[in-house]
């Protein structure tokens, strides 16, 4: 179980190093020079971070879980 555990953990700073990058992604989308400024779909694309955050820790979480009962 603690070998899931560090996995786990190692697999969320890996992501969390990757943030940046998602971030200048959807700067460069919905920035104040981007392709989809001042759009709806703009406003979208600015919650990519936070959805990226969410999903990552819901998949460590969720791995764990499902890799513990078997």
């Amino acid at each position: 179980m603690v070998k899931k555990l560090i996995s786990a953990m190692v697999a969320i700073v890996i992501g969390l190093a990757l943030l940046p990058v998602v971030a200048d992604f959807t700067a460069d989308l919905a920035g104040d020079a981007g392709t989809y400024a001042g759009t709806t779909l703009g406003s979208l694309i600015d919650l990519l971070p936070i959805l990226y955050v969410i999903i990552l820790v819901a998949g460590a979480v969720g791995w764990v879980v499902v890799s513990s009962r078997s």
